[in-house]
């Protein structure tokens, strides 16, 4: 995406419900195809239908060890996503149904994990979509190290807080907060493109 200069025109929450319509694939078009996490992180529910929007909080912890996310869970508030940078590893959950449900009664929508978890069918049960590596029974360590806030790595994508974060059955993709009206635009555009497509071939 070339810079956007001009001035926001939306507030944050009309932004969420705008992108809330868009499935991450013309969404990731609508900004040359890049801020897509790997193919690596993807929902960790059994079954289809996760779905996840929200604004990103940071955190970066030591591999394995959640007590990061102990000290942040419960300052979340209402619209925000937990992307959490576990270094990649994947011999221990960083969270499970109790600590996301901390965090849901807060108001937040979801997590996005370099890392694995655990409890993925509560999670569902739950309506708590979360993004990660994996799935693992062993439990974390906690005992830090951590950092709250800040850019992190996340599936090969750095993350700001207040970026947007989009998951859905296909995966997870960050639009720049100073970017989002631009993006909004390019994907609705290609969404309007797609349509005329279906129709052409008569579909």
């Amino acid at each position: 995406m070339t810079e956007n200069t001009a001035a926001s025109t939306m507030t944050e929450a009309e932004l969420l419900e705008k992108f809330a319509e868009i499935p991450s694939a013309p969404i990731s078009d609508g900004q040359d195809r890049l801020n897509v996490l790997d193919a690596g992180i993807s929902s960790v529910w059994p079954s289809p239908g996760a779905r996840l929007v929200g604004r990103a909080v940071t955190l970066t912890v030591g591999g394995g060890d959640n007590a990061g996310v102990h000290a942040v869970v419960d300052s979340l508030t209402e619209g925000d996503v937990l992307v959490i940078n576990g270094q990649g590893l994947t011999h221990r959950a960083l969270i499970g149904e109790l600590i996301a449900s901390r965090a849901k009664k807060r108001g937040c929508r979801g997590f996005v994990i370099d890392g694995c978890v655990r409890d993925a069918v509560d999670l569902q049960e739950i309506n708590f979509p979360v993004f990660a590596r994996g799935v693992t029974p062993a439990g974390p360590y906690r005992n830090g190290p951590y950092r709250i806030g800040g850019p992190v790595a996340v599936g090969n994508v750095a993350v700001s807080p207040g970026d947007l974060v989009i998951g859905d059955d296909d995966g997870v993709v960050v639009v720049a907060r100073d970017e989002a009206e631009q993006v909004l635009a390019a994907a609705q555009a290609k969404l309007v493109a797609e349509e005329k497509q279906r129709a052409e071939i008569g579909l």
